[in-house]
């Protein structure tokens, strides 16, 4: 059995392949039974398994972890159902952060998304880090600021990725706005918003609440990763939604002045991510 650790994983990753690979079990034979999940204090746990036609199945044990670094920390172990074999296990931090940020990526696509003039990134956590680094590579920002509540974090998440740090709520002039946060108050609110804004909202799950009603409102619709993870799981939701799956298929999704999509993750971008990531580690190290 191959371990992938992160670092290696990061080596790994190239973000248009990825989100091709997302794209096409999206559009495969799944099965992705109902995760389940647990509160003990304030940490979050759950365990995610999926199957994909052509790929094969996966598990993810997943935590967020309010008082540790990061927040977000997991396992995803593979599996070949036709063989019985485990081929790998692959750092769940690394591999949550790059399919988070591919399935943002691809949404965008699909709401006509092109170059992007300014990108803000509000929050300062591994989701903000990888969402830059996709974007960056997929959409080539001609500016991106990341904005924090902690004092010096978003200075240094922007030094370290060579982007600009944000003051206040600034982050409402921007042409795409990422919100990975773990707040419990709406962040972006819809009247701050311009008309054609496009938001990407993936802090999950409860009692995380990123949007105001204003900006649900405006919104009118959104993509999400999937329609049952987001009714059952967040109050972040538009009047409508419309799954990346059924949108990949064509079916509309009618925005009002403002694009949104939210994601609160789900099993199949994990089968997607270490199916993809393990091929790429065979290959490395044959």
């Amino acid at each position: 059995m191959l371990f992938v650790p992160g670092n290696l994983v990061d080596s790994l990753v190239d973000p248009g392949e990825l989100v091709e690979w997302i794209r096409r079990a999206y559009l495969s034979e799944s099965a992705v039974p109902q995760r389940t999940a647990m509160s003990i204090g304030d940490a979050w746990i759950g365990s995610m398994p999926g199957y994909v036609a052509g790929m094969g199945y996966a598990l993810k044990v997943v935590g967020i972890f309010p008082r540790s670094e990061p927040r977000v920390r997991g396992l995803v172990v593979l599996a070949n159902p036709e063989t019985g074999e485990f081929p790998a296990v692959i750092d769940g931090s690394s591999l949550t952060g790059w399919r988070t940020a591919a399935a943002s990526a691809l949404a965008y696509g699909l709401m006509g998304g092109g170059r992007i003039g300014e990108m803000a990134v509000v929050g300062t956590g591994a989701q903000a880090a990888y969402h830059v680094l996709v974007f960056r590579r997929l959409y080539s920002p001609r500016r991106i600021v990341v904005y924090g509540r902690t004092p010096g974090r978003a200075e240094a998440l922007a030094g370290r990725l060579g982007v600009e740090a944000g003051e206040g709520d600034g982050y409402h002039d921007a042409d795409v706005v990422v919100a990975a946060t773990n707040s419990r108050e709406p962040v972006l609110r819809g009247s701050r918003l311009a008309g054609g804004s496009v938001v990407l909202s993936v802090g999950a799950p409860r009692p995380v609440r990123e949007l105001d009603d204003g900006l649900l409102a405006r919104a009118r619709c959104a993509l999400v990763d999937n329609v049952e993870g987001v009714l059952t799981e967040t109050d972040d939701r538009a009047p409508r939604l419309v799954g990346l799956g059924d949108a990949l298929r064509g079916a509309p999704c009618e925005w009002g002045d403002v694009k949104l999509y939210k994601s609160v993750g789900y099993a199949l971008l994990d089968v997607a991510a270490g199916w993809y990531i393990y091929s790429r580690a065979v290959k490395a190290l044959s």
